[in-house]
Order: structure tokens, then sequence, then C-alpha cells
């Protein structure tokens, strides 16, 4: 008797956090101001970074972003691809794609620019902690002339239904940066 209380509190107390779970959304919209200090031991790159991803089905996805930061060198990195996401439970979803990849350097003066297209790899974890806060983390694999290694722990605190605030911690070929924004979902 004394067990079947026991089990029957412990349903009981899992009732609500099971009931407050969400399903995590593929469809969302989100930008910020972009900070990557010392990149490079010689630019303070400064900028913005914007993402979109879309929902084909439950379990496949586009996604796509921009970057652009500036400093005495100009940076715009564009990616766009198709993902596949798959729940390992109502919080919890691992995630993988392939990208086409677009990376340009505008250097000042007469110096000129290096860009290259290129084969993309990403793919992440994200977990949904509670109904207002979510973290994630991910890794990206850039191959080309300009190829590069990058991981990313991104948060988000939801400050409405649909609206969230970003914030994330980027490696960005060995640099360290920060953004922070808002994520709109859809």
């Amino acid at each position: 008797m004394k067990h079947s209380i026991q089990r029957l509190a412990l349903i009981v107390a899992l009732c609500p956090a099971a009931a407050m779970a969400s399903d995590l959304s593929y469809n969302y919209v989100e930008g910020g101001i972009a900070l990557y200090p010392s990149a490079d031991r010689s630019q303070d790159y400064v900028g913005f970074d914007s993402r979109l991803s879309a929902e084909l089905t439950p379990e496949v996805f586009v996604f796509g972003g921009l970057k652009y930061l500036t400093d005495d060198v100009d940076y715009t990195a564009i990616h766009a691809g198709v993902g596949f996401q798959h729940g390992l439970n109502r919080q919890t979803s691992l995630w993988g794609g392939v990208t086409m990849e677009y990376q340009d350097f505008d250097f000042p003066g007469n110096l000129g620019s290096v860009d290259d297209t290129s084969i993309g790899l990403r793919g992440g974890l994200r977990h949904q902690l509670n109904q207002d806060f979510e973290i994630g983390g991910s890794a990206r694999v850039i191959t080309g002339d300009l190829d590069y290694v990058g991981f990313a722990f991104t948060t988000r605190y939801a400050l409405s239904r649909d609206l969230s605030f970003l914030g994330e911690l980027d490696v960005f070929d060995g640099d360290l940066g920060i953004i922070a924004g808002v994520s709109l979902a859809f």
C-alpha cells in the first residue's frame, strides 16, 4: 500500500510537468546584434546575425542565415540548407543538416575581397528546460577555401508565447562571439 501511494504521488507530481512540456518548433525567424571582440587579434567585429527555419514536415525543415560583421575588414556569410530533426522526447530534439555556404571578406582600400561558396554540415541538440527556457548546442563544419569549424551555445527565454530573448555564445574559427537578439516563432 505504501508503494502504491508513493507511485500515485509521483504520477501526480509529474503530470503538471508533462502538461507544461511543448514540442520544439522549427518554425522561427531570429536575429540580433553580434560582437566578436579581438577576432584574429586585429579585428573587433560588430554586426548582425539573422536566421530562419521553416518546417516542411514534422521531421524535415529548411533553414538559412545571414551574418554581417564589420571592422577594418567586412565579413558576410550566407547559408541555406535542409535539415532533419529527431525528437528524443517532447523536450529534446537532435538535428542535422547540409547547407550551401557563401562567405566574403572585403578588405579596405584597393586590397579587394576574397569569397568562397562551399558545402557545410550543421547539427545540434535543443532542450526545453521548462515553459520559458530553452538551451541548445550546435556545431558546424564549413568546407572550401575559407573552411572553418564553429560551435555555439544558445539560450532562448520566452517573453511571450511566440517571442523569446535570444542569447548565444559562438566560437567562429577559434574566435569567441556574443549574439543577443530576439526569436519569433510562427
